[in-house]
């Protein structure tokens, strides 16, 4: 997520996977291409003699690569640049490293010498039951990392009981203090307290944190602060299937915070978030990106939002808000109970209940800069179109609107019928500074609805009215090529995917 919400961040749901067409390939044991007979003495001849000249014509290649590069550019390169090059390249790649230390003497010497080319650290399922074989390389790394920044991502659901977690948390822990990226995924809650028993010194450089906990009976634990420092530099925390009493620590430079229920397995089930503990964390930092996902908030008598005039808890630098499969009700809590002065984006899927819109289109003064709506599983069928309409009604300064996945598989031509329609029927244009519409998953787009809405505006007499300007449309797949093509010579930007 970006500072600043885009166009290219509606209708852009992560986990719809396209359907990708797998391609055929040639079956080499096809019955109808296979000639049983035995071939004659002088192909077996012919295919003898084009062997050997293979083996020659490859050992000349060899050959002719050895000598070019003794000679090649690259070679004559300082050394202060080419690790650069190889830093990154591993940062882009970690089996990149492995490669450059085989290629030549120099190049091994080169890598030996670039601390930060050793410091990522890294167990997942490549390394996973062969604990020896990762400790050799994890006191490699850490050895030749000297004093850089550590990169570390492990995955304890891979070692084989609590006594290889011991060591492995021992041997990281005099270097914990250098880590600026903490990735950390458990089975279970004792594992959990084995990495909070061996990160006390983690903080003061931490940058980035990913905590993940798989075990199902979490409301049975009592939760605990992995973290025990003051986290000065952590911008970026993502909790998976974790609750907020994790990161009880300060983080006044917290810009990106993500709550998840579980992204690795499908679950009807949602974990349940303290709505107060998160307005704590939210308003103790420059929060700029909050994500939530399968999940509800919950709350007691004590807390602010149930007295008769509330005072409104301030989130003065958010700009995106996301609720990925997030009841309404829980979605209307936080938006009654926050000042946005600068949220510009707001990503919902909660069902067909749009009680959230219709609160915010009645204190539209609270969102002044609101300008992204992204809907998701929504229903314009028959009478769920109008409470709808009438919140749209009321936040005209919206600029984006996206629409995916709708409920019943399609948006349906009475919704884009009323973007075409001006004063004469509607009264009002309906979001009249419109600008980009974005579909993703909407079975019934051909493109002709878009069209007319494209036509319409561009035609209006109302210089109030704006273009439309930026269209992308994903997964659309009834969509005519003919009228795609002519949406992109009056459309700006025209995106099909």
């Amino acid at each position: 997520m970006t500072s600043s919400p885009s166009y290219e961040d509606l209708a852009d749901w992560d986990d719809l996977n396209l359907l990708i067409a797998e391609v055929e390939e040639d079956d080499p044991n096809d019955p109808r291409r296979l000639d049983p007979r035995p071939l004659p003495a002088d192909i077996v001849h012919l295919n003898k003699s084009i062997s050997e000249l293979e083996e020659k014509i490859a050992e000349l290649r060899l050959e002719r690569d050895r000598l070019q590069g003794e000679r090649a550019l690259i070679a004559r390169l300082p050394p202060e640049i080419l690790s650069r090059i190889f830093e990154l390249g591993v940062d882009y790649s970690l089996e990149l490293l492995p490669t450059l230390n085989l290629v030549s003497r120099r190049w091994r010497d080169v890598t030996l010498s670039c601390p930060v080319l050793w410091s990522y650290i890294v167990l997942d399922s490549e390394w996973g039951w062969r604990v020896p074989a990762f400790l050799r390389k994890l006191r490699a790394h850490l050895d030749r990392s000297q004093a850089a920044k550590l990169f570390v991502d492990i995955d304890l659901r891979y070692v084989d009981g609590t006594n290889d977690a011991q060591i492995i948390m021992s041997e990281l822990k005099p270097h914990l203090p250098r880590c600026y990226t903490f990735n950390i995924s458990v089975p279970e809650w004792t594992r959990m307290r084995i990495v909070q028993e061996h990160a006390s010194e983690l903080g003061p450089a931490l940058e980035d944190l990913y905590l993940r906990i798989d075990s199902s009976d979490m409301d049975m634990e009592t939760p605990f602060s992995v973290l025990t420092q003051p986290c000065p530099r952590l911008t970026h925390v993502v909790l998976e299937h974790t609750p907020l009493e994790c990161v009880n620590v300060a983080m006044p430079a917290l810009r990106q915070l993500y709550l998840l229920r579980d992204q690795r397995c499908h679950s009807s089930s949602r974990i349940v978030y303290s709505f107060k503990d998160l307005m704590n964390i939210a308003t103790a930092s420059p929060l700029k990106w909050f994500s939530v996902r399968s999940a509800i908030f919950s709350s007691d008598t004590t807390e602010e939002i149930f007295r008769s005039t509330p005072v409104l808890s301030e989130l003065p630098n958010l700009r995106g808000l996301s609720f990925d499969v997030v009841d309404s009700a829980s979605i209307s809590l936080f938006l009654e109970s926050t000042s946005l002065p600068v949220l510009g984006l707001l990503s919902v899927y909660s069902g067909e209940d749009l009680h959230w819109l219709t609160r915010i289109s009645l204190s539209p003064q609270q969102f002044p800069s609101l300008r992204l709506l992204d809907l998701r599983n929504f229903n314009f069928s028959g009478a769920g179109l109008v409470p709808f309409v009438r919140a749209l009604h009321q936040l005209p300064q919206l600029t984006g609107l996206g629409l995916t996945q709708p409920a019943p598989g399609i948006v349906g031509s009475r919704f884009f019928e009323l973007f075409a329609e001006g004063p004469d029927v509607m009264g009002q244009w309906l979001l009249p500074r419109l600008e980009a519409l974005c579909m993703q998953g909407c079975a019934d787009i051909s493109g002709h609805e878009l069209l007319r809405v494209v036509n319409a505006r561009r035609s209006a007499a109302d210089d109030e009215v704006a273009n439309i300007s930026f269209l992308k449309l994903s997964q659309c797949y009834l969509l005519d090529p003919e009228v795609l093509e002519r949406l992109a010579s009056l459309v700006h930007t025209v995106r099909s995917l």
